[in-house]
């Protein structure tokens, strides 16, 4: 059952039509990229998790203000409050094909994840 369950997920996301997902841009002083879908997601040995949204990073959007890691990723640090949750959030959106917002802090040079909307 939860195969079919995934299934149908998986295929009802893969119908939607392109305008559902967003684009990523500089917006109330915060870096976005969204809704859309989590293409990778990588976890280092210091704890640090890379996330790739599906669209590109390079060049580097119109408007933001921090720069994505190798022109492709997000970060999430180990050590962020909300480390865990955003965490699972974002395995819950990779796994089940379900689109994410992800938010990043401008005043650091990287971006890095402060929060994600699923």
């Amino acid at each position: 059952m939860k195969k079919l369950l995934r299934a149908a997920l998986l295929t009802a996301a893969s119908c939607l039509p392109g305008a559902v997902f967003a684009a990523c841009g500089h917006n109330s002083g915060v870096d976005f990229c969204g809704p859309e879908l989590v293409s990778l997601i990588y976890v280092t040995s210091s704890g640090l998790v890379y996330v790739a949204p599906t669209t590109p990073l390079a060049p580097t959007p119109p408007g933001f203000a921090c720069s994505p890691v190798s022109g492709r990723y997000f970060v999430l640090e180990p050590n962020a409050g909300n480390f865990k949750q955003i965490y699972a959030a974002l395995l819950t959106a990779r796994v089940s094909g379900a689109p994410v917002t992800l938010v990043a802090d401008p005043a650091k040079a990287t971006c890095t994840i402060v929060y994600v909307t699923l």
